[in-house]
């Protein structure tokens, strides 16, 4: 089950407050820490934890902490495709965390300094990821890059965060395309209030021709549409534990990965997203983002406590 990654590398630092600021506060952090993360850092190691044989593609910069690599390879994230940019710095987020609900910005930094698409058409990851099961992409990174790995994946799993304009040659791609509640607004051009409404929002991207779709809405678990014959769009609602979540940092992260690792793995859709829910479920009862991504053994262990998921048509 091998799954190529293709996203975005951060330090990230990381706050802790008693509240989040309004507009034009400042508040004292209780503690701060710094770590490794960016969306595409997240979702391979959060891919090797669950089970898959990870490739990562991402770009960092001269200043890399010497420890970065070490610590993707400490997970057994494959790096042979990590190059480092000249002139770059690497990418940055600054992140506050309160109650388990986070504020984020981030400083793109060489996560946006990739070769023109002739230049990577020559590279080795051009044949990565052609060969995988899967293949992981964000839009932490150029939405050209993002578009040419599309070209070569055979199986694209599109995390669609943060939201933007996507072009339909792209979405028509996806499978899935997955999308929390906010940027299945910015897609749809309409809010979801329950589970059933954001599978209706969810099977109007299906109707549009994405192949399948996953929303994700929180604790309140997920919903996933898919195209088939009869009916033309079937999917399910898959209802999240109740867990005490100290740090939701990353967890978002946490569900891509394990989703794109069981979808290699040849589950179905409906039970992929079980295995994703489960690990995503873990992930936020641990502060942090890589220590706190279950492993197989650990995910399967909690897919006990998983709810039924709940057909929608």
């Amino acid at each position: 089950m091998s799954v190529v990654v293709l996203g975005s590398v951060n330090q990230d630092i990381v706050c802790e407050v008693e509240r989040l600021p309004r507009p034009g506060e400042t508040v004292l952090a209780l503690r701060a820490r710094t770590n490794l993360g960016g969306k595409g850092s997240n979702q391979a190691v959060a891919a090797a934890q669950a089970g898959g044989r990870v490739e990562f593609i991402a770009r960092i910069g001269r200043d890399a902490d010497p420890g970065l690599r070490k610590s993707l390879r400490d997970y057994a994230v494959g790096l042979a495709t990590l190059r480092e940019v000249e002139d770059a710095r690497t990418g940055t987020a600054y992140i506050t965390v309160a109650d388990g609900e986070n504020q984020i910005v981030v400083d793109s930094g060489a996560n946006f300094c990739w070769e023109p698409e002739p230049e990577l058409d020559t590279l080795n990851e051009v044949e990565l990821l052609r060969s995988a099961d899967v293949v992981v992409v964000q839009l932490e990174v150029p939405l050209r890059v993002v578009a040419w790995a599309a070209r070569h994946a055979r199986r694209l799993v599109l995390n669609a965060a943060p939201a933007t304009v996507l072009p339909d040659e792209l979405l028509l791609r996806c499978h899935p395309l997955v999308v929390n509640e906010s940027e299945l607004s910015a897609l749809t051009g309409s809010t979801a209030r329950t589970p059933e409404q954001a599978f209706h929002l969810a099977r109007s991207l299906c109707l549009r021709g994405v192949a399948s779709v996953v929303a994700t809405l929180g604790a309140t678990g997920s919903v996933w549409a898919h195209r088939c014959d009869v009916p033309p769009v079937a999917g399910g609602y898959q209802a999240a534990p109740q867990v005490n979540s100290v740090d939701s940092t990353g967890a978002g992260d946490a569900f891509v990965g394990a989703l794109a690792t069981a979808l290699a793995d040849g589950r179905q859709l409906g039970a992929a997203v079980a295995y994703a829910t489960a690990a995503g479920a873990l992930a936020v009862q641990t502060p942090g983002t890589h220590a706190s991504y279950p492993t197989a053994d650990q995910i399967r262990t909690a897919l006990a406590t998983i709810p039924a998921a709940r057909p929608l048509v």
